[in-house]
């Protein structure tokens, strides 16, 4: 599968993070361009099938790792698309991408939940995705406790925030992102956690489900909006 596009690398980039001491103000990554969402209908798949929704490309000669629907009943609907091709590889990093057209400026939020992996129990958000090697990354990770704002260049993530959240293993966690020209807005549960700067894919691309060397991760209630 081609996900097609050429990236200029020629990078300015700004970096801005706001922080909150203690709790943090809330404010949800936005309500605005719902009229004009499309929500992933996970109910429509088979179970054991893979999501119907979702391109699956490999990197390389990695493998594309494996998805499928599972019966899950704290999940929406009663199903859940989970990543489980376990491989304890530091550079391994599965991808659902969305089926939905590209797009550069998106809200996009879901709920995921990390239910194993020894060495990483990570999932997040893939925007701006152009080819399974160059796109920017919204990962939580649940065994660090950590919320990232990554650009992956060539299959390499280059982290551009990084702050320390509440992350339980084996619970729902809400993630969003709002991304809107070279501006990043990320919540967690519903609650605003940073907003980072980045000038370096300025193209529409794909969305996608991430995660990272032997996670096992579920995916529930994927919404997508374009923004104005």
């Amino acid at each position: 599968m081609s996900l097609g596009g050429e990236f200029g690398w020629g990078r300015a980039r700004i970096i801005c993070v706001f922080l909150a001491a203690a709790c943090v103000t809330c404010a949800e990554v936005g309500a605005s361009a719902k009229d004009a969402a499309t929500y992933i209908d996970i109910g429509r798949n088979e179970i054991g099938a893979p999501p119907a929704e979702f391109d699956l490309p490999r990197r390389g000669e990695d493998k594309q790792g494996q998805w499928t629907v599972v019966h899950d009943a704290t999940a929406t609907a009663g199903l859940a698309i989970e990543q489980s091709g376990v491989e304890n590889t530091e550079d391994r990093f599965p991808l659902a991408v969305s089926k939905a057209a590209p797009l550069k400026n998106v809200e996009v939020s879901l709920r995921l939940k990390a239910t194993g992996g020894m060495s990483d129990r990570d999932g997040g958000i893939a925007v701006r995705l152009r080819t399974p090697d160059n796109y920017y990354l919204v990962q939580l990770d649940a065994l660090r406790d950590r919320v990232l704002f990554s650009l992956v260049t060539n299959g390499v993530p280059e982290e551009i925030v990084g702050v320390d959240a509440d992350i339980t293993s084996h619970t729902w966690h809400t993630l969003a992102v709002r991304a809107r020209d070279n501006e990043f807005v990320v919540s967690l549960d519903g609650i605003w956690v940073f907003t980072g700067f980045d000038k370096t894919l300025t193209q529409p691309g794909r969305i996608a489900l991430w995660t990272k060397g032997d996670s096992v991760t579920r995916f529930d209630r994927i919404e997508i909006a374009p923004l104005p």
